[in-house]
Parts: structure tokens; sequence; C-alpha cells
């Protein structure tokens, strides 16, 4: 009868560490972007979209103003999921600039955005969706002097920004089961931020990847809660591209 190979505990150590990485991947992998988000990533007339390895850049066809927009994409979510909601801000003006996160976490890298406000507007606002809101803070405070504004959707800082010279704007769902609405009305914000509400929104009307676990149950359509995110982002633009004339 033969021995019994010695090489069995490192071929599974070898298999564990496998599934490990499997499951890690896994969980990291970014959630897919709606067949509505993958059809808004068409260039047309109004809006010129550049798919590229770490961004998807909106660039307007007509006249471009002064200030720009860099966005941070929620955990694992396709970078995707945020153009129907963009688009309306490029085709107003504004270059729109959406990271494409390390392993779907713009926490993994805060200063990715940094090279796209290197480049283009002088005044940029810096904006994210839940954990990416995090992320859109470090950069705005890490670079003063180009980013003006910070845009939080269902989101709030880790850091204090109650001193901050920056103008700030927090769009929040009433339905949120995710980022719950005491935490958003209760961050270090400056005194200036704009709160606003997006009656009977959850956390996933921000982006159209799908439902989310542990989310709450909206009391509004999608595409009512999506028009009233866009209004209140059209809103911050503007104020920011405003106060630096």
């Amino acid at each position: 009868m033969p021995a019994p190979s010695r090489r069995w505990p490192s071929r599974l150590l070898i298999a564990v560490l496998a599934l490990v990485v499997c499951a890690a991947l896994l969980y990291a992998y970014p959630r897919g972007a709606e067949p509505s988000a993958l059809a808004a990533m068409r260039s047309d007339a109004e809006v010129a979209v550049h798919d590229r390895a770490t961004s998807i850049e909106l660039r307007p066809r007509g006249p471009v103003r002064g200030t720009g927009l860099v966005f941070h994409p929620g955990a694992k979510v396709d970078s995707r999921a945020y153009v129907p909601l963009l688009r309306p801000v490029a085709e107003a003006g504004y270059p729109v600039v959406v990271r494409k996160a390390p392993f779907g976490m713009a926490i993994l890298q805060p200063q990715q955005g940094a090279a796209a406000i290197s480049r283009g507007p002088d005044r940029w606002v810096a904006g994210g969706h839940s954990l990416g809101g995090p992320t859109a803070a470090r950069l705005a405070t890490a670079h003063p002097e180009r980013v003006r504004g910070l845009l939080l959707w269902a989101s709030y800082p880790d850091i204090d920004l109650r001193g901050a010279d920056l103008a700030a704007t927090s769009v929040y769902g009433t339905r949120d089961g995710l980022s719950a609405v005491p935490d958003v009305l209760g961050a270090p914000l400056p005194p200036t931020t704009e709160f606003v509400a997006v009656p009977g929104a959850i956390h996933a009307h921000f982006g159209d990847y799908g439902p989310q676990p542990g989310d709450g149950r909206p009391a509004t359509s999608r595409r009512r809660a999506q028009e009233r995110i866009i209004a209140a982002t059209l809103h911050h633009l503007h104020r920011v591209d405003t106060a630096g004339r």
C-alpha cells in the first residue's frame, strides 16, 4: 500500500486560500449598473461620454461653465450606475468626472480625484454617494484652493468640517435604511450647509444599480426621487459657480 502523500496539507492550504480570495473578490465586486445606466453611457449631441480606465468623463458639447463635479461612487457600486443622474449636470454645462474606485471602494484611494481636479475648470465640487461622501470630504479639505463645494448624496463625512470654508449640500432620502436621517442631519458640516430632503426616497434611489440589502421601503417612485436629487445637485453647482464669478 503506497504511503500517503505529504503534499496534501499544502494542497489543502492552497485550496482554502483560493476560496478566501474568491470570496473577497465576490464581496468587493461592484453592484452592476441597470440597463438605464448603460443606455446613458452613449454620447449624443449634448454630452460626450468618455469611458476611461479610472473614470467616466461627461463633457458638455455646448458652453462650459467654470465649475466641474468630481463624483465618488458608493461602496461596491458600478460607477456607470450614477451616469443617469449626472448626465443632466453635464447637459447644463458642468463637466463631470465619475471616479472608478479600486475594488469599488473609493475610501481605498481617497485622493484618486486629485488628478481630475488638476485640469479643466478652476473650481470643483467634490461629490459622493454613501461611503463615497467621506472620500469627497477628504478631497475637498486636501485641495481647498480648487475644491469650493461639497455635495453629499445619502452620506456624511467622517471628519469635522464645521470650520471649513466650503459650500456644502447634503441630499438625503427620508426612507433611507442605510444612511440614517439623524446621522445625516447631525453631521459635522459647515453652518451654511443646505440639507435637502427627498421625501420617500431610499438609499438605492441615488443610483441605477438595483435593490440593496438593509435599505428602507420607498414611499415615492425612483423617477420622482431622482428628479429631486438632480434638481438639488444643479442648484448646488449653480451656487458654487456663481459665487466664483
